[in-house]
């Protein structure tokens, strides 16, 4: 069989315990019985399991799944990693190499917790926009970005959308790290160092995941829309994020990328296959076919797909 089902996991914690109960994740109770069914439904297989597949065309068992993690956060450690270890089955992790060595917060998730500290999303609608005429930005740059960005998806309605995106890469770097540094300040109030410190993983622990039968993979440094920058940035991301995985001794050769975001490009592909990456991993809502598709672009299913 060449089908494999990639399943996607970002939060996953018991809320009751949760320093950030706002946040929207799974819960763990779901989680585990997201793995019942999983476990007797699918065939889980490993990353190992996954790259052979790639490079020797050895076939994948019927009904194949394989689970990944990104973000880095300290829940996987906490939570997935004992659940996972406790059943007999490994999953693919992906830490930002910033998040984890730099004890700064990354944006996507300084998003997530301006907006979960929001009681009213278009009260910060206002602020954001405010912030930007006050920046420079024109009324009617503003309505550009409404009209292009304020469009809902399966999971995020107008409003919501609207904010991530302008503060994902709409406008100008040094104004989003601006913008975001003041709204977090104003909705979050906590330190991003400590924040940071509470949210991810340690060094210590990313290399305890290994050690524990896990993989670890790339999810470049700063979780940047890859395609949305030069190729020189690109490059400098993705390596910093190998440079990562060689010092928590996570395999180096035929190692996998995660593109932070799903967001890639042609230039993206060139290299992360110029430095030896065996897949990629993407957003995108299907089943893998890895015979048809292009092992550098995989899609995957969100955990939101499989019953809970």
């Amino acid at each position: 069989m060449t089908n494999l089902n990639i399943i996607m996991y970002h939060y996953v914690r018991p809320i009751i315990a949760s320093k950030f109960p706002s946040i929207k994740g799974l819960e763990l109770s779901s989680f585990t019985r997201q793995l019942d069914y999983i476990s007797s439904r699918f065939s889980v297989i490993s990353t190992s399991d996954l790259t052979a597949s790639i490079k020797t065309g050895k076939h994948l068992p019927e009904k194949a799944c394989w689970l990944t993690f990104d973000d880095g956060y300290r829940d996987h450690f906490n939570y997935v990693l004992p659940e996972l270890i406790n059943r007999g089955l490994t999953g693919a992790f992906f830490p930002p190499e910033a998040a984890i060595c730099g004890n700064v917060i990354l944006d996507v998730n300084a998003i997530h917790h301006i907006l979960a500290n929001c009681d009213n999303l278009n009260t910060l609608r206002i602020t954001l926009d405010k912030l930007c005429l006050d920046s420079g930005i024109s009324k009617s740059k503003l309505n550009t970005f409404w009209k292009k960005y304020g469009i809902s998806n399966r999971f995020d309605d107008a409003t919501t959308l609207y904010l991530k995106r302008m503060l994902q890469h709409a406008l100008p770097e040094s104004l989003r790290t601006q913008i975001i540094g003041q709204l977090f300040k104003d909705f979050v109030g906590v330190s991003q160092k400590d924040f940071s410190n509470e949210l991810y993983m340690s060094t210590y622990e990313a290399a305890k995941m290994i050690d524990s039968g896990m993989y670890v993979g790339n999810h470049g440094s700063k979780h940047s829309h890859l395609d949305q920058i030069s190729e020189e940035e690109q490059r400098s991301d993705i390596a910093k994020g190998l440079n990562f995985l060689e010092e928590i001794g996570a395999p180096t050769k035929d190692w996998i990328m995660c593109y932070p975001y799903g967001g890639f490009n042609k230039t993206t592909l060139s290299i992360v296959k110029s430095m030896g990456a065996a897949a990629g991993i993407t957003t995108e809502v299907r089943q893998a076919n890895l015979c048809l598709d292009n092992h550098l672009a995989l899609p995957r299913f969100d955990t939101n797909d499989f019953p809970q």
